[in-house]
């Protein structure tokens, strides 16, 4: 059967017949993401007790996601081993063990999921120690295509500078955790909620509504928007006088970024069209990037 219903041209975002489509690719990418975190985790020989926390919400969010058994399992060993940080390393070590020899690294967007996944890990402490950081170089320099985004030379430098007199201090951990949420947002130490599903940080994005002018101006929509239907929202950038398309070019003035990442997304953290608005906007000529509570304050105006 057609997976696109008669009359339509496209299929329907975030709609069930699409899910079907991209179930396979959406799976590996989030186990990618979970092993990522996992690795992050025992980036430190140790299990902090602050990453006691942030570890159950990310195994919670992975049991809901993929029906996860050793994420079930995680859970009960948190609740078990509460007062026993090593004996969790130990459980964390031998999925990943087992885990690993299912799920080769084979492309780009593995690498990719995998490092976010890594930084979530080490960072969802909001701590970073220097064998985490050391890790997380060997990561990145283990794949320099992913070296082309220039968030993740940010996080490189950072960690470069951080370490370059054998310590980490503070300050330098408060940086690279901010570089961090560049690539997977705010950690779950901060928001009580899972990083895998959450939408990074863009630099440069309008944080004042006074700044979105919608009268002649083109608008592309991207992720899981909480403000309603698609369609609703662009309707209400139609009565404003905007105009809004599929897909980012040179012409677009704003790109609207919903505060959820989209299940179909390329990546984790972001899709085709936050990827090309960041590469115009490193040649000086991309959109400009709102935030979905930033897009909700310029309609409430």
């Amino acid at each position: 059967m057609n997976a696109r219903q008669p009359g339509k041209d496209k299929l329907e975002h975030e709609g069930a017949a699409l899910g079907r489509i991209h179930a396979l690719a959406n799976n590996r990418k989030a186990l990618g993401y979970w092993l990522g975190f996992l690795k992050g985790i025992l980036a430190s020989n140790d299990v902090e007790t602050a990453e006691f926390e942030p570890l159950s919400v990310e195994a919670e969010n992975f049991l809901r996601l993929l029906h996860d058994p050793d994420a079930y399992e995680l859970i009960e060993d948190l609740r078990i081993w509460k007062n026993e940080p090593r004996e969790v390393y130990e459980i964390i070590q031998s999925i990943v063990d087992v885990r690993s020899r299912d799920f080769v690294v084979e492309s780009e967007k593995d690498e990719i999921n995998e490092l976010y996944g890594f930084c979530a890990g080490i960072a969802c402490d909001n701590h970073i120690t220097p064998e985490e950081a050391e890790r997380l170089l060997s990561r990145i320099d283990e794949y320099p295509r992913i070296q082309a985004d220039r968030r993740v030379r940010d996080v490189r430098n950072a960690v470069k500078r951080s370490i370059a007199d054998g310590r980490i201090t503070p300050d330098e951990s408060d940086d690279i955790c901010t570089w961090i949420t560049h690539l997977v947002g705010d950690s779950a130490t901060d928001t009580g909620i899972a990083t895998f599903g959450n939408v990074g940080v863009i630099e440069g994005a309008l944080n004042d509504h006074n700044d979105v002018v919608f009268d002649q101006r083109m608008f592309v929509l991207t992720g899981k928007f909480t403000l309603g239907p698609r369609k609703a929202i662009q309707g209400m950038i139609s009565d404003r006088g905007g105009e809004f398309k599929g897909n980012v070019c040179r012409n677009t003035h704003y790109l609207c970024v919903a505060a959820e990442a989209s299940r179909d997304w390329k990546h984790s953290h972001e899709g085709l069209k936050i990827i090309r608005a960041i590469e115009l906007r490193a040649e000086g000529r991309g959109p400009q990037v709102v935030h979905e509570g930033t897009l909700a304050q310029a309609f409430a105006r």
